[in-house]
């Protein structure tokens, strides 16, 4: 291209491709000094623009909380020169206004007796904020209402919000425990007598193989400033064990109330054959009396088909059934 002299080293440009390339960078810095020029015009004239705050109240009265608050986002403009906008925007005060409460005036209104924020006040504080070389105008809303009300202290169960997963072969040893189980909560009482639990911030295990141990952060049951929780986490373990499949051969017994007493029943097969999942831990311990296999006697429960169903009626806490093997048995009744 005709421009690509632009991008070449001297050494390797005609002498008139060394003239149009110092032209065009004078242009170009004469072009930019321009527009700095313009630019500082611009940021030196008187200008304005809106901002806003969130409203933060601190040194509350012993044992009182926010109840409800009419406002908690204060809009205003601010008058100066460009510069000192474009500074405010980027580089100004924090975008929180807090307010004592020992500072504020008391009102009456419909029985109630309320802090409030005066137009005055606001104005006051803002200007502090934006200092004396710019001014505050249109302040929205021009008065804030507080209202406080007595703090109340409740204990609320902790619920964990998870999801928890294991590897092959692996799985829980146990309840997953949550410490502490349940936590306090502070705030105005028509608030904190509407809530039943206090939730976890969702946790992903990820896939399990060991015993896990971490802490969680507790979710804040309300978005309102007044209530708090008394502690931030919980510690949730899993107990985590390797699981492997067994299984055992087991009589069957029937259950047949006494007035069938005097028929004699015989069953096909007379035993089964239970399988089971059991931690490697537990798999010793395992014997035939803890487990408890049976069907119920014909005369109770007609069949259509001449099996019975068998049930698993017994079996150690430790252990979770996967199958039953045959599930139905057949039977002849002797008389």
């Amino acid at each position: 291209m005709i421009w690509n002299y632009l991008w070449r080293k001297k050494a390797s440009l005609t002498p008139g491709e060394v003239a149009s390339k110092r032209r065009v960078s004078i242009f170009a810095l004469c072009l930019f000094f321009s527009a700095l020029i313009w630019l500082f015009t611009k940021l030196s004239q008187e200008t304005d623009a809106m901002f806003s705050k969130h409203l933060l109240f601190k040194d509350f009265p012993e044992g009182l909380v926010v109840a409800s608050q009419s406002d908690s986002i204060i809009e205003y403009r601010i008058e100066t020169t460009g510069l000192r906008l474009f500074s405010a925007y980027f580089f100004g005060v924090a975008d929180t206004l807090r307010v004592s409460v020992n500072d504020l005036s008391v009102a009456w209104h419909q029985g109630r007796e309320l802090y409030v924020v005066t137009d005055f006040k606001l104005h006051e504080m803002l200007s502090a904020n934006v200092g004396v070389f710019a001014s505050v105008s249109h302040i929205r809303p021009d008065s804030v209402f507080l209202e406080l009300v007595p703090v109340a202290r409740r204990k609320l169960p902790v619920q964990l919000n998870a999801d928890i997963r294991f590897e092959q072969r692996f799985r829980p040893y146990g309840p997953v425990s949550i410490d502490p189980d349940s936590v306090w909560i502070t705030g105005p009482e028509s608030i904190t007598d509407t809530m039943q639990y206090v939730f976890t911030e969702f946790w992903e295990s990820g896939s399990l193989r060991e015993t896990t141990r971490t802490a969680v952060a507790l979710k804040k049951p309300v978005d309102i400033q007044s209530v708090k929780l008394e502690s931030n986490e919980v510690v949730v373990e899993v107990p985590v064990v390797e699981f492997t499949e067994s299984s055992i051969q087991l009589p069957l017994t029937i259950n047949c109330p006494d007035v069938y007493g005097s028929a004699e029943i015989r069953l096909f097969p007379a035993t089964v054959r239970v399988s089971y999942l059991v931690a490697l831990r537990d798999y010793a311990t395992v014997a035939p009396h803890m487990f408890q296999v049976a069907v119920v006697c014909p005369q109770v429960h007609q069949t259509d088909d001449g099996r019975l169903e068998v049930t698993v009626e017994k079996h150690p806490p430790f252990v979770d059934i996967l199958a039953v093997s045959p599930p139905f048995v057949e039977y002849i009744i002797l008389e």
